[in-house]
């Protein structure tokens, strides 16, 4: 048969050497039965059917044929035939202990994968996880004669998964693995329809996961981690083209799904936890459209921690209130650049867990830069930067694209940023990190700025770095921009901390280590006043300052909004030199409305007569009542 007729078909075809060709992902009517055409694995039986043999072990039965003559493509192995002896023999694979063999009458290898599927479903069983009453394993090769190495698939539409009859000991427990989580995900949702974003993410990303938790040394998601990070314009979650085509290279999200367990999970610590964050995700998908973003985003609110999958929290965007800027997505490709600078990362949401008990090849990689994206500061006085995206280098939703600037040696004091987006993506994430580095060379984050802006301009100071690494990346909308990077001299450039951000910084600390208070360190109540710094971190003096304070009284049923803003002071702070600090109180009269007020929100606006420069930074006062949906604010 020809090979694109599988893909037309949008086949689980786990492990495929032809993981290059693209899948067509369009719905597909079920075949019930299965498809005469595509042999055992995915159609009925072969004749002759009395060439297939049954073995069952409990809820698991495994079809096979030791009849090379009859079905030459999935006989058994000659040295995979022999049966178990007398005596009971031990079944131990990959040091895991599955019990024992006890039945002559059928050959070890068939017995092996009744024990590997029977342990599958009491792991994940185990784990909370829904699972098949039965399963029924169909050991045969499919596109062995075309040279093909498939190891094994299902189909919501199939009463079986098939697992190759060539696979043994470790291989054969993660594919085994591998294919019974399918069962479990379409126990969840049966959806055939695989146009969604989600869908080749969630089924084979997360189907890779659970290999993890079945079989922990196996480690393949590392692997395809791997690919993914040497190729960050790759979609996490794939849109489909108009011909419907699934990326093939899915099953790299299982790394995304594993950082995600690892953030969110209760246990944190422990390199396997965070499994009831994939069930809460399976629970939450149950749109009869298939996977759905917004299901994605509602689990990621059921689940520990704070934050937002991919939305900023805002509370006006074109009055620049922001709340939070922390999202897993935008902190996954922070983790995805400097996991490998400490083990542990010092900030465990930049970090892998796993990742820091080993060397392996995954150890210490980071995503692929153009050679033409690695900048030295030093050469930007002469030759700004500039740079149009090409169409389809973001080529479609959750892609990033990387950009390092060298700021070692006789870099400029400060550095220009400027995007903007010129064609689709409306929900652009542009993320600067500044990174030091010590005398022995371990590198640390200092700072992170975020913006969620078709259009934006910062300016970066140099002093102090080693690296700035701009991460520009797609949301839902794929789309082309332009960067420019420039150096710059002569500017104020006026820093205050948002709300949950240490001093000095741009961006909240891990709400793991502790409870983020909703509260500015630098617009904060100072016994009878409220306090508020104004740091100048360009290269010379402010000019002017004035500051704007605004409040408003909040309840459990009266949470903080935009609209609701009342004044309460204002005052001037003098010109500051660069690298001082400037301190302004106001003293505090609580707004009395509402009257049962036992929080309150602050709005300070912080404006540079000089140079023009507004700043607008959120704070609190007592138990603040945030908005309990803030993407329905947006």
């Amino acid at each position: 048969m020809r090979f694109g007729a599988l893909f037309r078909r949008g086949f689980c075809r786990c492990g495929s050497a032809s993981d290059l060709a693209p899948l067509n992902a369009q719905a597909v009517a079920p075949v019930r039965g299965g498809d005469p055409a595509l042999g055992p694995a995915f159609g009925p039986l072969p004749a002759p059917l009395a060439a297939w043999k049954t073995f069952t072990d409990g809820p698991v039965s495994i079809v096979y044929t030791t009849d090379a003559a009859a079905h030459r493509f999935h006989a058994l192995a000659p040295e995979a035939c022999a049966a178990p002896g007398s005596v009971p023999e031990a079944c131990v694979v990959a040091d895991i202990d599955l019990g024992r063999l006890t039945d002559p009458a059928h050959p070890a290898q068939v017995q092996r994968t009744a024990r590997m599927a029977a342990h599958s479903l009491a792991v994940f069983r185990d784990l909370g996880f829904r699972v098949p009453d039965t399963l029924t394993i169909r050991l045969c090769t499919f596109g062995r004669e075309k040279g093909a190495n498939y190891r094994g698939g299902t189909e919501v539409w199939l009463d079986h998964v098939w697992v190759s009859t060539r696979l043994s000991d470790a291989d054969a427990l993660l594919t085994v693995a591998h294919e019974v989580f399918h069962r479990v995900q379409y126990l969840y949702n049966a959806t055939s329809n695989k146009t969604s974003p989600l869908y080749a993410a969630l089924r084979e990303g997360g189907a890779r996961l659970a290999e993890d938790w079945v079989l922990d040394s196996g480690d393949r998601y590392l692997k395809d981690g791997s690919e993914l990070l040497g190729d960050p314009g790759r979609p996490l979650l794939h849109h489909a083209a108009p011909g419907g085509e699934i990326a093939p290279h899915s099953y790299a999200a299982a790394l995304f799904w594993r950082w995600l367990c690892e953030q969110h999970g209760e246990r944190a610590g422990a390199s396997d936890f965070g499994h009831e964050v994939m069930r809460t995700v399976l629970e939450r998908m149950v749109d009869d459209s298939g996977y759905i973003l917004q299901d994605l985003r509602e689990a990621r609110g059921l689940v520990y921690g704070e934050g937002h999958l991919d939305r900023f929290q805002h509370l006006d965007v074109a009055g620049g209130e922001t709340l939070s800027t922390e999202t897993d997505w935008g902190n996954f490709l922070v983790a995805n650049w400097l996991h490998g600078t400490g083990k542990p990362t010092p900030d465990l949401r930049f970090d892998y867990v796993e990742d820091d008990a080993g060397d392996g090849a995954f150890s210490g990689k980071r995503p692929f830069v153009w050679p033409g994206e690695a900048l030295r500061a030093e050469q930007l006085p002469a030759k700004p930067y500039s740079f149009v995206i090409p169409g389809g280098a973001v080529r479609a939703g959750f892609a990033a694209r990387y950009n390092t600037i060298d700021v070692t040696g006789s870099s400029p004091p400060l550095v220009q940023l400027d995007f903007e987006v010129q064609d689709g993506m409306e929900d652009p994430l542009v993320q600067v990190l500044m990174v030091s580095r010590d005398a022995d060379g371990r590198e640390k984050l200092k700072d992170l700025i975020r913006s969620d802006r078709t259009r934006w301009s910062t300016v970066i100071p140099t002093k102090g770095l080693a690296q700035i690494v701009v991460i520009v990346a797609a949301r839902e909308k794929p789309g082309r921009y332009r960067l420019a990077l420039s150096a710059a001299a002569g500017q104020a450039v006026l820093h205050v901390a948002p709300c949950n951000a240490a001093a000095g910084t741009s961006f909240e600390t891990d709400p793991r280590a502790g409870a983020w208070p909703w509260t500015s360190p630098d617009v904060a109540l100072d016994g009878t006043d409220i306090r508020i710094r104004v740091t100048n971190r360009g290269d010379v003096v402010s000019g002017q300052a004035t500051v704007a304070l605004a409040a408003q009284g909040t309840t459990a049923d009266v949470p903080l909004k935009a609209a609701a803003w009342r004044p309460v002071g204002d005052g001037t702070l003098p010109p500051i030199e660069p690298g001082a600090t400037a301190t302004l109180r106001i003293p505090w009269q609580a707004p009395a409305v509402p009257k049962a007020a036992t929080g309150w929100g602050l709005r300070a606006t912080v404006t540079d007569e000089a140079g023009g420069e507004r700043l607008v930074v959120l704070s609190s006062v007592g138990a603040l009542a945030r908005p309990r949906r803030f993407d329905t604010v947006l």
